[in-house]
């Protein structure tokens, strides 16, 4: 019997809405993330066979925090396997972000909401790792996704222990701390693929990612690819979400792990 490769998995992306269904079809499985609970409504009712949007709450997107509402949001999650992305931003001064004050109180009431209703997680925290660490310490969650991380060797440790996994960005891929402090069991990857680029680069960057962690901790970069599929079933099956997934996606994960 012939086994089909796995197509890449992207854990973080921003694609377009205007993009079409046979245009995301070249995209490979991608984790597709909004900024606002207004892209949400858009995006979250559309149905690709490999992509998962995501209800968010960019902290740099001023208007976003402003409007975000917590029932809004419950109802967006509910028919989604995965959130995203929400967290913290201490950048004001590079990039305009919202008050951190109103940053912290959606991020909190985002939490309120997954900690009854188990989502895979994608948290942004760029100059807020200590921040997003003291929140989820205060409202654990189930198997939250550090997007992007940036934070110290001790902040690592501290975030596997609290039961955090990372959606590895190329910019960080090559960072020692991931193969010194993180199980490979918590690694996903990701391109953080903008709105303007065409979906179908995101194979191309997914694979630059796959190469840079499997030299961090000595694997292939087909290796790497089977290690997040089986990742993302083990944050499904942890999430009770495998009722959420597009019907192909989740014949994916199943293959990958081996479930019948």
């Amino acid at each position: 019997m012939t086994v089909e490769p796995l197509p890449s998995l992207d854990a973080h992306a921003h694609l377009s809405l205007s993009s079409s269904g046979v245009e995301l079809a070249r995209s490979g499985a991608v984790l597709a993330m909004t900024t606002s609970l207004e892209e949400a409504d858009l995006a979250v009712g559309r149905r690709e066979p490999l992509v998962i949007w995501g209800p968010g709450c960019h902290p740099r997107k001023v208007q976003s925090q402003q409007a975000f509402e917590a029932g809004r949001f419950r109802a967006l999650c509910e028919p989604t396997a995965v959130v995203g992305e929400i967290g913290l931003d201490m950048g004001s001064r590079l990039y305009g972000c919202a008050p951190l004050d109103l940053q912290v109180r959606n991020f909190r009431q985002a939490l309120e909401v997954l900690a009854s209703m188990p989502r895979l997680v994608s948290i942004h925290s760029y100059h807020a790792t200590r921040q997003v660490l003291d929140e989820l310490r205060r409202r654990p969650i189930r198997v939250p996704v550090l997007h992007w991380w940036t934070g110290t060797a001790a902040e690592t440790r501290e975030a596997v222990a609290l039961g955090c996994c990372f959606s590895v960005h190329s910019a960080v891929a090559r960072q020692s701390k991931f193969r010194s402090h993180v199980p490979p069991d918590r690694l996903l990857v990701e391109s953080d693929h903008g709105y303007n680029d065409p979906p179908a680069a995101i194979p191309c960057r997914v694979e630059w990612v796959e190469h840079l962690v499997g030299q961090q901790y000595g694997l292939e970069a087909a290796e790497v690819r089977r290690l997040v599929w089986l990742n993302l079933a083990a944050i499904v099956r942890e999430t009770g979400t495998r009722s959420l997934l597009p019907d192909q996606m989740g014949a994916i994960l199943d293959a990958a792990s081996g479930d019948r």
